[in-house]
């Protein structure tokens, strides 16, 4: 019995390591939408380059064009009033350009941007 809940907890524990949260913040720096095709990218948000986040004018990855709409406008209050923004990851990445590079659509982001005061 002891040695079941030993193999249990170290399951437990390594599926909690492969999906662990983290965030990113920043300075916004640069937000566009790229004419073709709707998709919302930014230059820089903290250590980000060029994320993929959304589209505006179509759903994408279980986000809503209309939820789209709403993380650019904060973005773009972000970037006007150069407050920082915080997003909020569960992937077994980090907020490095290895683990989420350039131009590529942004993964394992499930909240946020919040404005950092």
């Amino acid at each position: 019995m002891g040695l079941r809940k030993l193999v249990l907890s170290c399951l437990l524990l390594l599926s909690f390591e492969a999906s662990a949260a983290y965030t990113c913040h920043g300075l916004v720096k640069g937000l566009s939408i790229e004419a073709r095709t709707g998709d919302v990218l930014v230059e820089r948000i903290g250590p980000l380059q060029w994320p993929r986040l959304c589209k505006v004018d179509g759903e994408h990855e279980g986000i809503s064009a209309e939820a789209c709409r709403t993380v650019y406008s904060t973005l773009m209050t972000a970037q006007v009033s150069q407050k920082s923004v915080t997003l909020w990851f569960n992937d077994n990445k980090d907020c490095s350009a290895a683990s989420h590079a350039p131009w590529q659509w942004l993964t394992g982001w499930y909240f946020g941007p919040r404005l950092v005061d």
